[in-house]
């Protein structure tokens, strides 16, 4: 059977599919990279954010909905940030970006990635950037099959 998809902008009635699904994320980031450590009561966090993110005039949520069943897919979420010394100034930096399993390979993240772009266009981004752990090998072919260049590295130093 045809899974058909239509792409859009999340509203506060797909808080708690989209709340899972970023709690999804960030397990599976911890299993992919042990510097990731989930917080406690991370699906209550998860939802405060994703309201937040809702909310912001800053940010998009974007989701993938399977139209037969009403059930999120997938979803992608971008902050607006003003790059102040470089050009472009305004850029859009997709933070979460999650397709269930079940509907990966499906094309699914093309159209959330492609939806993501028409909109930070309209907000004014002149440049799509994106932050992801350094272990998540899936995400970096995903976005280097996309195009995607490096342009900074991020290293830390733990203080505890």
């Amino acid at each position: 059977m045809v899974v058909r998809i239509s792409v859009r902008e999340a509203t506060p009635n797909d808080l708690e599919q989209v709340s899972a699904l970023i709690a999804r994320l960030k397990m599976l980031n911890e299993e992919l990279d042990p510097h990731y450590k989930v917080v406690e009561g991370l699906q209550e966090i998860a939802k405060e954010y994703v309201e937040e993110k809702i909310k912001s005039e800053k940010s998009r949520v974007i989701v993938a909905v399977n139209e037969q069943t009403g059930e999120i897919a997938g979803v992608l979420v971008y902050d607006i940030v003003d790059r102040r010394f470089y050009m472009p100034r305004i850029k859009a930096v997709i933070t979460e970006f999650y397709v269930l399993p079940r509907y990966r390979r499906k094309r699914i993240g093309t159209l959330l990635l492609e939806k993501a772009e028409e909109l930070a266009r309209a907000d004014g981004a002149g440049m799509l950037t994106v932050i992801y752990p350094s272990g998540n090998t899936l995400a970096d072919a995903f976005y280097k099959a996309k195009g995607f260049i490096d342009l900074a590295y991020e290293k830390y130093r733990s203080l505890l």
